[in-house]
């Protein structure tokens, strides 16, 4: 009886490996299990039943510019939050590929079950920075330009770009009323640096929330002078993402930048549109 079972197990193991074996080959997906855990945002879906359910991202306004002097230079230091205001998950995962790469899609969620799996041009970077996981490039960027005397963007003038590389976003906040009272979405799954699989997910109603302390949340306006700006986020600027509208991924605020004797100061003197 007992050689009889440690066959059956050495039988089941190969066959297990040899499924293992030909799902890389088919996908070319490197298949991991992390003792068990949890994977969250990283699971994949089950396939999609009903009605595509979209997500719709929305940047909140600055409504805080801390200026700050390193040494020499002058910054501007402002939060960077992202809303879900649809009434989809936003959810993007990647798998590393049999070459090491990240094969990264976006999970659009459908209104009986399951979502679908849209391939994105995403790049994922390694947040050694002090986050230690992995970030999804440039989901948002931060410009400031200056403003004519008409209140407009100047024509032609070259925007200044934050510092940021990346996001790890998940539900931080619950910034509406609508969606999940808790979370439904971690860090957690963002990732280590040896995972095989990494995943980042933003509810209904919440944000995600870059406080102004952390790498990247600033933009050096040494050379700048004084005047009046415009402090954009924009997010996705390069279209990836499969949302409801790409019409309100974009807001601001103007501020006034003054140096006295004291060194550099930044007033707020008007707020562009802010999620509802």
């Amino acid at each position: 009886m007992g050689a009889r079972l440690k066959l059956g197990r050495r039988a089941r193991i190969v066959v297990v490996g040899l499924v293992l074996a030909v799902a890389v080959l088919v996908t070319g997906v490197v298949v991991a299990f992390r003792g068990g855990e949890d994977l969250g945002a990283a699971a994949a879906p089950d396939p999609p039943v009903g009605s595509p359910v979209l997500p719709d991202l929305m940047p909140k306004p600055q409504n805080n510019v801390l200026v700050q002097k390193l040494g020499k230079r002058w910054r501007i230091r402002f939060n960077t939050i992202i809303v879900n205001v649809g009434k989809g998950n936003f959810v993007l995962r990647a798998a590393r590929d049999i070459r090491g790469g990240w094969k990264e899609e976006q999970d659009v969620q459908y209104s009986e079950a399951g979502a679908r799996r849209v391939p994105i041009r995403g790049v994922l970077v390694w947040g050694g920075d002090g986050h230690n996981h992995w970030h999804v490039n440039r989901v948002a960027v931060v410009t400031l330009v200056p403003l004519a005397k008409d209140g407009r963007v100047m024509a032609g003038a070259k925007p200044l770009v934050d510092g940021k590389v990346g996001f790890c976003f998940y539900d931080h906040t619950h910034e509406l009323s609508r969606g999940p009272a808790k979370p439904a979405y971690s860090a957690t799954s963002c990732g280590k640096q040896d995972w095989k699989f990494v995943g980042m997910g933003l509810s209904p109603g919440w944000n995600d929330t870059y406080a102004m302390k952390l790498p990247g949340q600033s933009i050096d306006v040494t050379a700048v002078p004084k005047g009046r700006y415009r402090l954009f986020t924009e997010i996705d600027p390069e279209g990836r993402f499969s949302e409801v509208s790409r019409r309100n991924n974009r807001t601001w605020i103007d501020i006034e930048l003054r140096w006295t004797g004291d060194g550099l100061s930044a007033l707020t003197i008007a707020t562009g549109p802010t999620p509802s």
